[in-house]
């Protein structure tokens, strides 16, 4: 009889301990909901395959005024160091309905226009923005005498145009620009270094470019004086 009644005790207060988790799971999870959209308004969500951050501003597209504008990576040209830390809705605005431009800053000389954007009043819409992210791996400068950091220009494949520059660094840094090919240089006319290397960015990727620079070999007879160092083609 005694082991029945500790079995039902059991029981109950195991029951009881459930029920009262999942209570206080439920509760805390709603921190992380977003919040709800207000009354008269649309939520604009732009899906950046992953990066969390980005420089935009949104216009009104009959009248082109500027309606949102957000800078959280500083300026523009700066490339953005690596996010250790996302914002949960740091891509999403909240708009009264209508249609508009949503322009976005990259790390290049190039912005990404996105025209015809529709909010509608009371839902979400979810607008993707043709970019991606691509990071430089640099190794065997020492034996140039520039140490651990070079920098480098960012140009259109065809190597017309001189698009951005940066700068490698010890530290992780993500260059957010447009989907395509770009052709990156690293040229040091002191030490007798130029390096030609393409980089294919694609949405939702971090691509890793990795340029090793190794031993400069001394002009050999009869080769003339064309050294071109990083095989431009």
């Amino acid at each position: 009889m005694r082991g029945n009644r500790l079995f039902w005790w059991l029981a109950a207060w195991s029951m009881a301990w459930l029920l009262s988790s999942g209570c206080a799971t439920t509760g805390g999870s709603s921190q992380y909901l977003p919040p709800p959209i207000p009354e008269g308004k649309g939520r604009l969500i732009l899906d950046a395959g992953g990066i969390n951050q980005l420089n935009f501003y949104v216009l009104d597209q009959e009248t082109e005024e500027t309606v949102y504008e957000a800078a959280p990576r500083g300026a523009a040209s700066s490339p953005g160091a690596y996010e250790s830390s996302s914002q949960e809705y740091g891509l999403s605005v909240d708009l009264p309905a209508g249609v508009y431009t949503v322009v976005v800053n990259t790390d290049i000389k190039k912005n990404i226009e996105l025209k015809g954007v529709e909010v509608k009043m009371g839902q979400e819409v979810y607008q993707r923005v043709p970019v991606g992210r691509f990071q430089i791996i640099f190794s065997g400068g020492d034996q140039f005498g520039v140490g651990a950091q070079m920098p480098f220009l960012i140009m259109d494949y065809n190597m017309r145009t001189v698009l951005g520059r940066g700068i490698t660094s010890t530290e992780v840094k993500h260059f957010i620009v447009p989907e395509n090919v770009y052709k990156i240089r690293m040229e040091n006319s002191q030490a007798g270094l130029d390096e030609i290397r393409p980089v294919e960015v694609v949405f939702g990727r971090i691509t890793p470019l990795n340029i090793t620079v190794g031993t400069v070999q001394p002009e050999q007879p009869g080769s003339g004086s064309d050294q071109s160092g990083g095989g431009q083609q």
